[in-house]
């Protein structure tokens, strides 16, 4: 007896969630020795209500309310990723989690000592009406953090792969309707909020040839998804694969790309 469509596409949609889901955790490890110094630096420690817009898993959220003994509230559009956050921050006394849009926050002006998000930007349909949201319902004097946003403009790949560095370089971004040059916009979009703007580059360091293929392996789910729906046949992701996979062997590949924060002081 066959498989009903409707289920099989259910299945299909749950694995996809779950790979997702599996990006994100492993995004937030290895991240932190980024994000961390930030969080400190706009005086997470000391606030006493802290915003994350588009908190998604939660994952970065822990982060969160493990550095603040404030209250932190996570947002998020998507039902499903509320409910994944829930299971991971229930142990959090200091954490509530509420469904909403980030272009259309459901909080009054001035109520945030600090406002966060993490990979949000690249992925809003309206990343100024996000900015200019967040900005609105800071305090006066507060903080407002975008901790990572990257720039696949500037990302360097060697040895290189004609086919394959065009998709990774941004093609996949762009097809699942993001902007993969968000990082050198957000002067722009932080300064026309009205905040006092400082941006820079967190990610300083070059992954080892290892932490590359740790990385790779652990989430390759997604990015062999992502081949496949860029239009790539089973046999080109295979023998791309094994040649990408020897050069991390042979210890001589290089990926970088740049990923732009922004801190934002409300006058």
């Amino acid at each position: 007896m066959k498989e009903p469509r409707l289920v099989k596409f259910q299945r299909h949609e749950n694995e996809q969630f779950s790979d997702f889901i599996k990006k994100l955790e492993l995004q937030a490890v290895e991240t932190a020795e980024e994000r961390m110094p930030l969080y400190l630096k706009v005086g997470l420690k000391d606030a006493s209500i802290v915003l994350d817009v588009g908190c998604g898993s939660g994952i970065v959220t822990r982060d969160i309310a493990h550095l603040t003994k404030g209250k932190v509230i996570g947002i998020d559009e998507s039902s499903d990723m509320i409910r994944v956050a829930q299971k991971v921050l229930n142990r959090y006394r200091n954490v509530s989690l509420t469904v909403g849009k980030a272009e259309k926050l459901p909080f009054p002006d001035n109520v945030f000592d600090i406002c966060v998000c993490n990979l949000l930007l690249m992925w809003a349909q309206h990343p100024a009406y996000v900015v200019s949201e967040m900005a609105r319902v800071t305090k006066r004097g507060g903080k407002v953090l975008a901790s990572l946003e990257p720039d696949y403009g500037g990302k360097l790949h060697y040895p290189e792969h004609a086919k394959v560095d065009s998709i990774f370089a941004g093609k996949a971004i762009c097809d699942k309707g993001g902007d993969p040059h968000i990082g050198r916009k957000l002067r722009c979009l932080f300064v026309q909020a009205g905040l006092k703007t400082e941006v820079g580059i967190g990610n300083n360091r070059i992954w080892s040839c290892a932490e590359d293929k740790s990385y790779y392996l652990h989430a390759r789910d997604f990015y062999v998804n992502a081949l496949k729906h860029a239009g790539l046949t089973q046999k080109e992701i295979d023998e791309w694969e094994f040649s990408f996979l020897r050069s991390l062997d042979e210890g001589i590949q290089l990926n970088f790309f740049p990923q732009f924060y922004a801190i934002g002081a409300k006058p």
